[in-house]
């Protein structure tokens, strides 16, 4: 069985960022989690306005008590609801 060779990974990777490129990144992230912070302290999903949930699977997980299939939704004869973030 013959090897294949790869291409150079130089090739291949993004050029680095530069420090603003990197600080305004960061600020969008803080901004973000900021206004997911603010929607789970308030309690309710943006999209439907039922309670929101914290998901024990993953740390910050939140979702609308109306995320997922019935049997799954705090309220079943209600339509669900996708809305779901995570906040560090």
């Amino acid at each position: 069985m013959e090897r294949t060779t790869h291409t150079n990974l130089k090739e291949t990777t993004m050029p680095r960022m530069t420090k603003a490129e990197k600080a305004k990144i960061a600020a969008e992230r803080q901004a973000r989690n900021e206004r997911e912070c603010a929607i789970v302290r308030g309690g309710n999903c943006p999209q439907c306005g039922a309670g929101i949930r914290r998901n024990l699977a993953l740390t910050g997980w939140f979702q609308c008590q109306q995320y997922g299939a019935v049997g799954f939704r705090k309220d079943s004869t209600k339509p669900s609801c996708s809305w779901q973030t995570f906040i560090e």
